[in-house]
C-alpha cells in the first residue's frame, strides 16, 4: 500500500536545518544533501558487492543453482547458498544446509528479509531495495527505511553500553571522518533464528561486530556503504562488503509491507509478523 507520506520530513524540521548547519563547517558530511533520499544502485541483485581489497567475501550463491531474482530477465529462481564458503563453520553450514534442502526436495520458499516483511538488521537491512532517507541531528543520525519505516538510530554522543540488549539493529555509535565519511560501529545484535547476515540465509550470533563506512561520493550524487563483519562465534574469518545509492529527490511515502500478503499454496515456511496489540 503506498500513500504519499510527508509526515515524517514535516515532523523533523530541526533535524534537516541542523545537519544543513553542520555541512557549512567543512566537517561534517550531509546525508541529506539538500532534500530528497538515496535508492540502491543496482536493485535487481539484492546482494552485497564485493569488499574492498583484502577482505575475504561475502557468502554467495551455490554456482550449481544459478539464482534470478524478481527483476532480472528469465525464469525466477530461489537462493541455494554456497556451503563451500571458507567463511563457515560447522554449526552455520548445517543451519544453511537444512534450508537449502527445504528449497530444493521440497520446494518451499525461503526466508529472505526483504520480501517476507521482518526487519533486516545489520547489515542486512542494506539489502532492502526501497529509498532510505537521513537525518542528522548533533547527537543522533537517523535512518529511516521507506519499506516499513524501519528507523535506524546511530548515537553520536555516547560510548557502547557495557551489555547492551540484544535488538534487531543493535546499539550503534558513530562519529565522522574527513568530511565526507560517516563511520558507524554496531554491537548487540539480536540471534533470533531469523536474523541473518544476508539473503542467503547466513546465521550470526550476539557477538557479531559490524563496522560501516558510510562515504558520500560523486559530489553528493552517491553514497559507497563498506562495512566489515567480525563473528567468532559463526566465521572462521572477518568477512566485509559494500552497497552503493543514488541521491533521488523522491518524496516518503507510506509503504506497509505486510498488509494483504496471504499465502494460499502454502510456500512459506515463514509467517510475517504481525502486531495484534493496539498501538493507542
Amino acid at each position: 500500500m503506498h500513500r504519499h507520506f510527508i509526515a515524517a520530513l514535516v515532523a523533523c524540521p530541526l533535524l534537516v536545518t541542523s545537519a544543513n548547519a553542520a555541512q557549512s563547517t567543512g566537517q561534517i558530511p550531509d546525508f541529506y544533501i539538500a532534500g530528497g533520499g538515496w535508492d540502491m544502485i543496482n536493485a535487481n541483485a539484492t546482494n552485497y558487492a564485493p569488499p574492498h581489497a583484502g577482505l575475504a567475501p561475502p557468502v554467495s550463491n551455490d554456482p550449481r543453482y544459478p539464482h534470478v531474482g524478481n527483476l532480472q530477465p528469465g525464469n525466477k529462481t530461489d537462493r541455494i547458498t554456497d556451503l563451500n564458503s571458507p567463511l563457515l563453520q560447522e554449526w552455520t553450514k548445517e543451519s544453511i544446509r537444512k534450508t537449502n534442502e527445504s528449497v530444493l526436495e521440497r520446494g518451499k520458499t525461503p526466508f529472505v528479509a526483504t520480501s517476507l516483511c521482518w526487519p533486516g538488521g545489520v547489515p542486512t537491512q542494506l539489502l532492502v531495495p526501497t529509498t532510505l532517507y537521513i537525518h542528522q541531528t548533533p547527537d543522533i543520525v537517523y535512518i529511516v527505511w521507506e519499506r516499513d519505516h524501519n528507523i535506524r538510530r546511530i548515537y553520536l554522543n555516547k560510548e557502547h553500553s557495557a551489555n547492551p540488549k540484544p535488538a534487531w539493529f543493535g546499539e550503534s555509535v558513530g562519529h565522522y571522518e574527513g568530511g565526507d565519511t560517516l563511520v558507524i560501529d554496531t554491537i548487540g545484535l539480536s540471534d533470533h533464528p531469523l536474523s541473518f547476515v544476508d539473503n542467503f540465509r547466513v546465521p550470526h550470533t550476539t557477538q557479531m561486530h559490524v563496522q560501516e563506512r558510510w562515504k558520500i561520493t560523486g559530489g553528493g550524487t552517491g553514497v559507497e556503504v563498506s562495512f566489515v563483519v567480525t563473528d567468532p562465534g559463526a566465521f572462521n574469518m572477518p568477512w566485509g562488503g559494500m552497497m552503493r545509492y543514488r541521491h533521488v529527490r523522491t518524496p516518503m511515502v507510506e509503504f506497509v509491507c505486510a498488509e494483504n500478503n496471504p499465502d494460499p499454496y502454502k510456500l512459506n515456511e515463514y509467517d510475517m509478523p504481525t502486531d495484534n496489540t493496539p498501538d493507542f
